[in-house]
This record gives C-alpha cells, sequence and structure tokens, in this order.
C-alpha cells in the first residue's frame, strides 16, 4: 500500500460530511507528526470521489 490508496482529511466540516452525512468509514485518525494537524485517512474509492464531487458543488467551504 501506499499513499496514492488514501485521503487524509484535515477539513473538520468535510470530515463530519464524509463520516456523518455520507457514512463512510475512516481508517483512523491520527496527528501529522511533522504539522500537529489531526487528520482522519480514508480509503480512496468511487464512493469517497462521489461524496467529494458532491461536497464541493455544494460550496461547504465557501459558508
Amino acid at each position: 500500500m501506499n499513499n496514492k490508496q488514501f485521503f487524509f482529511c484535515y477539513n473538520r466540516k468535510l470530515f463530519t460530511y464524509l463520516h456523518e452525512v455520507k457514512s463512510i468509514d475512516y481508517i483512523t485518525i491520527a496527528k501529522n507528526p511533522t504539522t500537529d494537524k489531526t487528520f482522519a485517512m480514508f480509503f480512496k474509492n468511487d464512493f469517497l470521489q462521489l461524496a467529494l464531487n458532491e461536497y464541493k458543488a455544494q460550496n461547504h467551504d465557501n459558508n
């Protein structure tokens, strides 16, 4: 396995959307040792990509 198989989510609103609204399970929640920022790690797949596209189309980050 390599990092290309994973999506690292550092955005809390996006994490909530993926996990609570779209019911996508994450692998783990951890801290980046370099930046000390918390992230959730998801497997990349078509369902995740569709959810990311929907999130972006709904303009959540501009609220």
